[in-house]
């Protein structure tokens, strides 16, 4: 017997299939039309994210200026008693901080007004020139002027007045106008007017 492979009948002749044409009814919608769809939406997106970014950075932040009667900052009412400027150096002889300028010392009283103890930060404090420059505090300086009482660098009690004196280092040309008292740095504060140095 001789052994003969199967052969499949030959198949049947096959139009090539015809392609959909852009403009028949059902066909796809067109490639670049959904690009241009998507690359308009990414676009639209990144405009609004740079907008938005924007608006933050460029939103200046709000400083309240205390007036007569209103309610005190984070829970402390603050008392400016005096300002002195034109002192070149503070603390004990061999360990004094020498100021780049001038340091105008603020004297202040504090109250917490809260039902519950809170921590007067020092370091939030800002003073402001007469063109709104404001300067910070002179931490080390600081610590130096309430070695003796350090009452004001410490926990303030509710009801308790404490006060003290923050340093500021400031040009010896600058005169002072402002201070900006907050009880820490995430409070916004009350500005309030700075009377004449001694």
């Amino acid at each position: 017997m001789t052994y003969a492979p199967h052969r499949s009948a030959p198949a049947a002749h096959r139009a090539p299939a015809r392609r959909a044409s852009l403009h028949e009814d059902g066909a796809d919608v067109h490639p670049l039309r959904a690009r241009l769809w998507i690359a308009g939406g990414v676009a639209v997106s990144t405009a609004l994210v740079a907008f938005g970014a924007w608006a933050i950075v460029t939103t200046p932040a709000t400083v309240t200026v205390a007036e007569p009667g209103d309610p005190p900052a984070a829970g402390f009412a603050f008392d400016v008693t005096g300002l002195r400027c034109g002192v070149p150096s503070i603390g004990p002889e061999g360990m004094e901080q020498k100021a780049a300028g001038q340091f105008c010392l603020l004297d202040l009283k504090v109250t917490n007004n809260s039902g519950e103890p809170k921590l007067f930060d020092s370091g939030a404090q800002r003073v402001h020139d007469t063109n709104g420059v404001p300067y910070a505090v002179a931490e080390q300086a600081a610590v130096f002027l309430n070695d003796g009482d350090s009452s004001l660098l410490a926990e303030v009690e509710p009801g308790e007045t404490v006060t003290g004196v923050l340093p500021f280092d400031v040009p010896s040309d600058v005169r002072l106008s402002e201070a900006t008292l907050t009880g820490a740095m995430s409070t916004s504060g009350v500005r309030v007017t700075l009377p004449d140095p001694r």
